[in-house]
Formats: structure tokens, C-alpha cells, sequence
């Protein structure tokens, strides 16, 4: 005999199922609630995990590792970013154009007006996760700082520490003292080999400006570390024992230099050449022996690219390698 399910029976059965089922879609759902809650929390964990920086104007609280890196200097720091791996987000430029040793190394990267005051709203449509700043932009970090992770940079005259400053900024602290330790190797051997050419013969740098002429001194800037501290080269007397002084072109007599090293930035205009092709130019020593050894490299020589373009490009204008 064939038994039969009570009607009564079937539709419990159906409840039953319909239950389940209700109940598994709701632990589904809630297990889908709960990953998307897990990651966000996570998401937010990572957006808010920050490292101290301390800078010239006290400390910041910096993301682990920017995205989005604003520098503003009006030195070559983009240079020191570059060296460990950071492209930035936006960084100035003169006249639209990047250093001439940095071009390639910039494509695609915002450039921004060079200016001695910067308009903090203009930063602020940026979005950046992290500003760089030099020191002479103080206004800029009392506007920003409260709202725009900030680390202030003094240029000094030793580029190793503006440079360490800037790669602990974006987290690379390791990576720049390495960089440091390969320039130096680099330095050194260049050295060695341009001090056998040229034995204890004096340098000296100048710059011819707009209206006057720049002298390096032999300490506290980029370009006399170079020169006399990386080279080892011997400096001419009576330059300036600090960072350097601007000149009258009369004032180039009491210098007399084996060599002249000019980082002239822009090598043409009225005032440039009323210096090159004047009686007192020409009566040096360094003009008269045809030593006069013009850059292309002419930035100060405060970022690692610059300084290694720089220093291979001395070597092959002194002794021919």
C-alpha cells in the first residue's frame, strides 16, 4: 500500500525549506556586509597609518608612502625624488620648463609657475598627500600645514642633508643615503683621475648673472662641495672662504684662476657679453690659456642627478675621457 504525505505535512516541509533558504541568503549577505566593513576599515586604516617627520618648522604627520608629492624649491630637489624611486605629482618650473638635466626624467609631471609667493588655493585644487617645501615659502606652511601634510626644507650648504630630508619625506631614507654613498665612489674616482691631469693647478667657479658676476666660494653651497670637497681640487687664491659674493666685472682683477669652471645659465645677453669679450676677462690667465670650462650642468648641483651629470662632464671637459 502506497503511503501519502498529508497535505498538512508538505506544506510544513515547504516553510521549512523556504526558511533555510531565507536563512542562508541572510548569513550570505551578512558575511558580504561584514568583508566589505572588514575592507573598508582596512582601506581606512591604510589612508590614516602615518610616520613622523621632523622639519626646520617642527614635525609632520606624513603618509606611510604619498602618491601624490607636491615639491616647491627653487632648487632641483625633484632631482632627489627622482634619485629613490619618487616620481612627483607637480614640482616648478621656469618658464614652463623643467632643469635641463631633469627633463627627461619629469615627463608627464605638472609644472607649475616659479614664483617667490605661491597661491595656496592653487596647491589646495591639487590634492596632494604630501607638500615639500623650501624654507622661503614660510606664508605657504602656515596656510597649509593645518590641513596638507608639510615638511619644511632649509637650503643649506651642504645638499646631503636637504637631500636626506627630502627622501625621508616620501619614506626612502635608506635608499638616499645610498645614493650618497655611490655618488662619493664616483667623486672620488673622478677625482683621482682629473687631479692626475691637473695636478695643483687653482679653480674657480663663476656665474654671469644679469647685471653682475657671480664668484663660488670655497664652503656652504652645492657647487663648492663639488668642486673642492668631491674633486679634491685646489680653489684660486682669494675667492671667498664662504658660499661666494657678486662682483663688478672691475672686481674680477683680483682673481686669477689656472682654470675657470662657469655655470652661467644663460650664456648670451647685453651684460654677458660686455664681461666675456671686456679687457679684463680676456687678461686672465684661465681666458689667455683657453681654460675657461663652460657647463651645461648649471642648476647649483644641489639634486644626486645633476651632481653625477656634473661630475662626468667636468671630467671630460678637463681631461678629455
Amino acid at each position: 500500500m502506497k503511503k501519502y504525505l498529508a497535505p498538512w505535512s508538505m506544506i510544513f516541509i515547504l516553510i521549512l525549506l523556504v526558511l533555510t533558504g531565507c536563512g542562508n541568503e541572510e548569513k550570505v549577505a551578512s558575511s558580504n556586509n561584514t568583508n566589505e566593513e572588514e575592507q573598508e576599515q582596512q582601506e581606512k586604516e591604510q589612508v590614516k597609518e602615518t610616520r613622523t617627520v621632523e622639519h626646520l618648522y617642527g614635525k609632520a604627520e606624513v603618509p606611510m608612502n604619498p602618491e601624490k608629492v607636491i615639491l616647491l624649491s627653487h632648487v632641483s630637489w625633484e632631482g632627489s625624488l627622482v634619485a629613490v624611486g619618487v616620481k612627483p605629482y607637480a614640482v616648478m618650473a621656469y618658464d614652463n620648463e623643467f632643469p635641463p638635466h631633469l627633463t627627461e626624467e619629469l615627463k608627464g609631471v605638472t609644472a607649475l609657475p616659479y614664483a617667490d609667493e605661491i597661491n595656496s588655493e592653487e596647491i589646495v585644487k591639487l590634492n596632494p598627500d604630501l607638500l615639500i617645501i623650501s624654507d622661503r615659502y614660510k606664508p605657504l606652511y602656515d596656510q597649509l600645514s593645518g590641513t596638507i601634510p608639510t615638511v619644511v626644507v632649509e637650503v643649506g650648504g651642504d645638499w646631503k642633508e636637504d637631500h636626506l630630508k627630502v627622501a625621508e619625506a616620501v619614506g626612502k631614507i635608506e635608499e638616499g643615503k645610498k645614493v650618497i654613498e655611490d655618488l662619493e665612489k664616483k667623486a672620488e674616482e673622478i677625482g683621482n683621475r682629473i687631479r692626475d691631469k691637473v695636478g695643483t693647478e687653482t679653480f674657480m667657479a663663476v656665474s654671469i648673472n644679469k647685471k653682475d658676476i657671480r664668484v663660488y666660494g670655497r664652503t656652504n653651497h652645492a657647487t663648492n662641495y663639488l668642486l673642492f670637497e668631491d674633486l679634491g681640487l685646489t680653489p684660486a687664491e682669494n675667492i671667498p672662504e664662504d658660499f661666494g659674493e657678486n662682483i663688478s666685472i672691475e672686481g674680477l682683477v683680483k682673481y686669477n684662476p689656472d682654470h675657470i669652471i662657469d655655470v652661467t645659465y644663460f650664456n648670451s645677453g647685453e651684460f654677458y657679453d660686455s664681461v666675456t669679450q671686456g679687457e679684463v676677462w680676456n687678461s686672465l690667465e684661465a681666458v689667455k690659456n683657453g681654460n675657461v670650462h663652460t657647463l651645461s650642468t648649471t642648476w647649483g648641483f644641489w639634486d644626486p642627478i645633476e651632481r653625477e651629470k656634473g661630475l662626468k662632464e667636468i671630467e671630460k671637459l678637463l681631461i678629455g675621457e
